[in-house]
């Protein structure tokens, strides 16, 4: 079974955000954690159908070098990985239907191709959605286990409330993981280093179509709520809370 596993490069929130009304401009990126999930998913499965993985890092033209997606790849590669591709998106877009036109007929080759659920950027998680459809494939998200049985996808869905759904799914087939069904498996430095220095990515780029109907008007940080600070004992602040709740007609 061939297997395909896709992983983002992301904003890194931890060291912070420029925004201007053009643009969001991040001053490191990482690898998307739900994609990194996809990735260890696709080879714990790989070993259950004694498939193939091939792993196919997405950034636009002016990421293609950035450590992140280099450092990814070479982690799969550690792990396991077979093949590498580096899919190069020849514009930036955030519109999620741009990119999975662009990058559709890179992926008819697959019986299963694993995705993140979600990325930090995208909130609404439908770019697996949108491919499966694409291409004309099977879909389902929230998949936290895959195995095979009589050359179909027995997939483990989570749903809220702890609450876990089993399906069975004809392939090809996209899956979108929450988490791999085991730990994210470490890679020691050293390991990662040799990978880096040995393995072979190939490279593609691609042209990203522009579609009308979704327009950006504006990237912009919400207001800060504005902060009082309420000093004293307990009757004073329970007095200023009183006058507070009045002069908001809360009371």
């Amino acid at each position: 079974m061939k297997i395909g596993a896709i992983i983002r490069i992301v904003p890194d929130l931890v060291e912070g955000i420029e925004i201007t009304e053009e643009e969001i401009i991040p001053f490191r990126f990482v690898p998307n954690e739900r994609d990194e999930h996809a990735v260890e998913e696709a080879l714990i499965f790989k070993q259950k159908c004694n498939g193939s993985v091939e792993v196919l890092g997405i950034v636009d033209d002016e990421l293609r070098d950035d450590e992140a997606i280099e450092e990814a790849l070479a982690m799969a590669y550690a792990k396991g990985a077979d093949k590498l591709k580096k899919i190069v998106l020849m514009r930036k877009t955030f519109n999620r239907l741009e990119v999975a036109k662009a990058v559709a007929e890179h992926l008819q080759d697959y019986d299963v191709i694993m995705i993140g659920i979600q990325s930090i950027d995208s909130f609404a998680g439908y770019l697996g959605g949108m491919l499966a459809s694409l291409l004309g494939y099977n879909y389902i998200g929230g998949v936290v286990s895959v195995d095979l049985r009589d050359g179909d996808l027995i997939v483990q869905k989570e749903f809220g409330g702890g609450v876990f759904g089993e399906f069975k799914v004809k392939t090809p087939a996209v899956l979108g993981i929450v988490s791999a069904e085991k730990p994210i498996s470490f890679v020691p430095l050293t390991k990662l280093r040799q990978a880096m220095r040995s393995m072979e990515v190939e490279e593609v780029e691609v042209d990203v179509p522009e579609i009308s109907g979704i327009d950006v008007v504006r990237y912009y940080e919400p207001e800060k709520p504005e902060i009082t600070m309420i000093e004293g004992d307990v009757e004073e602040v329970a007095d200023k809370l009183v006058e507070m709740f009045k002069a908001l007609s809360l009371i």
